[in-house]
């Protein structure tokens, strides 16, 4: 059993199979955890280096190797990730207003 908060990182395809297992949901942090007085020995697969939910809800910056047309791999990180997301929702708004 665990004394304190486990943070996860679960891919969203297995997100439905860790809620099963007892896993929750932090929404502040955007991160899955496993709760405190819950065995995290099944979450074995999803433990993550990242700090504890309970003393901090800020998730730690990962990066995902991504595959380019070349054929050639890279590394993207959560930060590259948010500078395109915010792009494209201010692109898109943009477009939604009329404005140009």
């Amino acid at each position: 059993m665990t004394t304190t908060n486990v943070s996860l990182k679960v891919p969203f395809n297995e997100k439905d199979q860790a809620k099963a297992l007892g896993a929750r949901w932090n929404a502040e942090a955007k991160q899955w955890y496993v709760p405190q007085g819950v065995d995290s020995a099944p979450f074995a697969k999803w433990f993550t280096d990242a700090p504890n939910i309970a003393s901090s809800t800020t998730p730690a910056k990962n990066t995902a190797k991504s595959t380019t047309s070349a054929g050639t791999s890279q590394l993207v990180s959560d930060d590259d990730m948010d500078a395109i997301n915010t792009r494209l929702r201010d692109a898109f708004e943009v477009r939604e207003h009329g404005e140009m």
